[in-house]
């Protein structure tokens, strides 16, 4: 697969979603039957590759925050998360943040390198053209996916969700500059 021959596309309401297929329902779901609404809705937007015959992958963007509360209170919040901070700034409850909604890749070329590249996009989109005021880019990793966002630099925010079907894992954009 040539990476440069796939075509990147905003979803739109009138964006034609090719055939597409995870491997998991819940991912799949949403794209075909929610992600147009929340773009609608102004709640995530999602962007979709494709070869022009198939979706191959797609994934989405929120706006979020890293709390106190993710954590459990407020010194180990500093402890984790304020060792990122200018020292004026380290006294914040919360600090901006987007979120990878969803992710996702078809089936058939899910070790092809396609999820690492939109990894290393998203980083570089939100360190080199910060339209958000982000400091961190967060996820909702699932169980089976947390050894590619902990590759990809991401680390548990908490170990309050050990037990959940999702860990909260975050990535400090200030490591790149």
């Amino acid at each position: 697969m040539k990476f440069e021959e796939l075509k990147l596309i905003r979803l739109k309401p009138d964006t034609e979603i090719l055939p597409f297929d995870c491997d998991d329902a819940d991912l799949n779901g949403f794209l075909f039957e929610d992600a147009k609404n929340y773009a609608k809705n102004l709640i995530a937007v999602t962007y979709l590759i494709h070869d022009g015959k198939n979706t191959l992958a797609y994934f989405n963007y929120l706006n979020d925050k890293i709390s106190h509360t993710d954590i459990g209170n407020i010194d180990k919040f500093i402890q984790r998360i304020g060792i990122h901070l200018p020292k004026e700034k380290s006294g914040h409850k919360s600090y901006p943040a987007v979120k990878i909604g969803r992710l996702a890749v078809t089936k058939d070329i899910q070790i092809s390198g396609l999820g690492t590249k939109i990894i290393q996009f998203t980083k570089n989109y939100f360190s080199t053209n910060n339209k958000t005021g982000c400091k961190f880019i967060t996820v909702d990793a699932y169980k089976n996916s947390l050894g590619f966002y902990q590759k990809m630099g991401f680390k548990y925010l908490s170990s309050r969700d050990k037990k959940s079907d999702t860990r909260l894992m975050y990535y400090n954009l200030e490591s790149i500059t």
